[in-house]
């Protein structure tokens, strides 16, 4: 696989992308991220520099490389070959995704070796739409047993803005996904968790599923029942809600959910969702660096030369680890251990059919 990475922190947009791409001459792909400030200069500055080239990018909170952790920076991967990739939109991606699946069905006629493809996606965040997403994506996907992988867009942690381009043309109500087919090898998926169960379980037992709501856990005030849990008062939650997600539970496996606010002293918001009946659990933070070292452990037993990983680190971790002093430290560990590799920090992580939060996905080709 041929394929450069580049960063630039140069203001001027111009400037930047051609410091950040100076090493490309004719790519078939490129990756961007980058701060919301001069996210739409970049994006059309790589289509008009790159016109054949597939470009998808993402706001985010912090891009990572091998060589650290850089925020309000342009970074970008181009892919000059070593791959195969289509890529398409889905626009309305709050209420009405579905009406674009003919450009899934299209990109994914292309491709027949799933083992070595993925369906990379940037979806907008704070509009509620991933599930939605997922579900028209994975509509065909699953079908070709190509795996999807990505995540929502970042801003500087404010949920402020956040924007996705494609091909020059900036969004901020849908999903950009490109398929990609690694022509050296194949693609090994990670999901990794830095929180651990407690002993508080609880059933879901009303809900608002489209505006991610809780209204009872056992027929109890979800507020009431989680602040009795941590032994704290409705009025203390707040202080809590960052390092005291859930883990929604989905037979053996475990997706983080995390809180968004309390609604009315009694309901919980979150920024994802929570199903009627959905069995859940109360997490609290496992040490994290001990974790991290196992994941990248796992990957090198399995994948021991891998030629590029992509990484999407959730903002959520990326602040913590940012207050800890840990956020650099953090690039390049995980640089030390797989080698090259680009990641961006959004509000949420999606895998196949679940949208999560508070996690980090690795995409490592061979």
């Amino acid at each position: 696989m041929n394929y450069k990475i580049g960063k630039s922190k140069n203001s001027n947009p111009k400037t930047a992308v051609e410091e950040a791409a100076s090493q490309l001459h004719n790519p078939k792909l490129i990756l961007f991220f980058s701060g919301v400030d001069q996210f739409k200069e970049y994006a059309r500055e790589i289509r008009e520099r790159f016109p054949q080239a597939i470009s998808m990018g993402s706001t985010t909170f912090a891009a990572f490389c091998k060589e650290g952790a850089f925020k309000e920076t342009l970074m970008l991967i181009g892919f000059e070959d070593g791959i195969r990739c289509e890529a398409g939109l889905l626009q309305e991606a709050d209420k009405y995704s579905l009406k674009y699946v003919d450009q899934v069905t299209r990109c994914a006629s292309q491709f027949n070796n799933p083992e070595n493809t993925i369906c990379l996606e940037f979806s907008s965040a704070l509009i509620r739409c991933e599930e939605l997403v997922l579900s028209t994506i994975n509509a065909v996907t699953a079908k070709k047993r190509i795996p999807v992988f990505g995540g929502s867009a970042g801003d500087r942690g404010k949920a402020e803005k956040t924007m996705i381009a494609l091909n020059g043309q900036v969004y901020q109500n849908a999903c950009v996904f490109v398929m990609i087919e690694n022509l050296g090898g194949k693609i090994h998926l990670y999901r990794e968790n830095i929180y651990k169960p407690t002993t508080h379980y609880f059933k879901a037992t009303k809900v608002d599923v489209r505006k991610r709501i809780v209204y009872e856990y056992d027929n109890k005030p979800a507020a009431k029942v989680m602040a009795d849990a941590l032994g704290v008062s409705i009025s203390q939650l707040p202080k809590y809600l960052d390092q005291s997600p859930m883990g929604r539970i989905i037979g053996n496996e475990m997706y983080i959910v995390a809180n968004n606010t309390v609604v009315n002293g009694s309901a919980m918001e979150y920024h994802a969702r929570i199903y009627n009946n959905s069995q859940v659990v109360l997490l609290e933070a496992d040490k994290y660096q001990s974790v991290i070292g196992e994941t990248l452990k796992q990957v090198k037993r399995e994948c021991s030369r891998p030629s590029l990983t992509l990484m999407v680190n959730c903002l959520a971790r990326s602040l913590l680890f940012e207050a800890d002093g840990y956020l650099s430290q953090f690039a390049t560990t995980v640089g030390s251990s797989v080698g090259d590799y680009i990641g961006f920090a959004g509000y949420g992580e999606q895998l196949n059919e679940q949208h999560f939060n508070q996690t980090m996905v690795l995409a490592v080709f061979e």
